[in-house]
């Protein structure tokens, strides 16, 4: 399966999916409105464990795709995906244990792996920058995200280092914002926004025309998660609270463009598309929560939640039953395979797949928001269900591709 997706790293992210819950119901049960190291192991293993093991392993199949460009050193940057996935497991560990020596032994493999596989990037980026056109802008814009990954996964190695005292004190104060917000507002949403331009054509059989909308929402976001990372990292709190207010722009124009692209969908298979739609609106209010936690209300907690589950996790979510699905077919029955995958999905059970996790996002921010945690450990609860609801159905889908 060297031309499509690895099904390896996939299996590895939802298996990290449906871990998370169970680390949510643990950090949530120690009752700290502050980042503990169980909460810690949580953002962690939710943003790399799940979402970025799972889009490095689809970035091995679309850049090439999207850049039209062979991929020779694809089978490097795999290898690396794998020992990406270690890192980032022993990093969880590390702070699910509070041991410092191995959550700084995780996050230096999965910033090492990271390099190896930017490293193998290069090549095909490289050839269709030289080009003229889409390609090139394309190429650009994959080129910045992985970037920014490269940039976020060096802060948090900074400051797994200075949890253990091997770098100076103050690193303390800045890294961790700067990290979140550059991980999150930069690499993860640059990623799906990018991703999303080209998916939603098979997805809602629509896409935009609306380039321009598209150029400034993923501008604004750009801009807002640099600057604001920049006025975090200098405790400059005006610099920040303008980041968050472009992060607030940028969400709500790229909002506007899915949203009329959803109500255009031709595609009759519709749980993915309610998906995408409930991650636009969780973007917004993810966004400007960040806003309202930049000018001092204690949302901060909220606006991660949100934003990684919510708007991020709610279009991997969706994506799953797409991408996912077509991983499992192609894995069964060759890649020449083109069967649709509401064709071997169980619809009451990705209907309900949706209507849950859509309960524990709502319910963790609710609890978040009002510092009651026995709603976030409710949550943890019915999101878990969600992932045993989505396990069923992918496991019903493997098993009808094959006969």
């Amino acid at each position: 399966m060297r031309g499509w997706i690895a099904p390896l790293p996939m299996a590895l992210g939802i298996a990290a999916f449906g871990f998370s819950w169970i680390v949510l119901f643990v950090a949530a049960a120690t009752n700290s409105p502050g980042p503990s190291f169980p909460a810690l192991a949580w953002v962690h293993l939710v943003a790399l464990g799940w979402i970025t093991l799972i889009a490095l392993s689809v970035l091995v199949h679309a850049m090439p795709t999207f850049l039209d460009v062979q991929w020779r050193l694809g089978s490097v940057a795999r290898i690396a995906t794998l020992f990406f996935a270690t890192g980032a497991f022993i990093l969880t560990g590390g702070f699910l244990a509070s041991n410092l020596v191995t959550l700084q032994s995780g996050a230096w493999l999965a910033l090492s792996s990271l390099v190896v596989y930017v490293i193998a990037a290069v090549e095909p980026l490289s050839k269709a920058i030289a080009r003229k056109g889409w390609s090139r802008a394309i190429a650009r814009a994959f080129a910045t995200t992985l970037a920014l990954l490269l940039i976020t996964a060096a802060l948090g190695v900074l400051f797994a280092s200075a949890l253990g005292g091997l770098a100076p004190s103050v690193a303390l104060l800045a890294l961790p914002r700067s990290h979140a917000l550059l991980g999150i507002a930069g690499w993860l949403s640059l990623l799906v926004i990018g991703i999303s331009a080209r998916t939603m054509g098979p997805i809602a059989g629509a896409r935009s025309r609306r380039i321009w909308m598209h150029i400034l929402s993923s501008s604004a976001i750009l801009a807002g998660a640099i600057v604001a990372a920049v006025g975090a990292a200098l405790a400059l709190n005006s610099l920040t609270v303008a980041g968050c207010a472009l992060l607030v722009l940028g969400a709500m124009v790229y909002a506007g463009d899915l949203g009329l692209v959803l109500s255009h969908a031709k595609v009759a298979h519709r749980p993915p598309q309610v998906l995408m739609a409930c991650a636009i609106l969780a973007a917004v209010t993810a966004s400007l929560l960040a806003l309202g936690a930049a000018s001092g209300q204690p949302w901060a907690a909220a606006a991660i939640y949100v934003a990684l589950l919510g708007w991020i996790g709610g279009a991997v979510v969706a994506h799953v039953h797409h991408i996912g699905i077509r991983v499992l077919l192609t894995n069964a029955r060759g890649e020449d395979d083109e069967t649709r995958p509401s064709t071997v999905l169980f619809a009451p059970l990705t209907w309900a797949t949706v209507a849950v996790y859509e309960a524990a996002v709502i319910l963790g921010a609710g609890g978040l928001l009002r510092s009651e945690f026995r709603l976030v450990q409710l949550a943890a609860i019915i999101g878990f269900v969600s992932f045993l609801a989505l396990l069923l159905n992918l496991t019903s889908a493997y098993r009808t591709a094959q006969q």
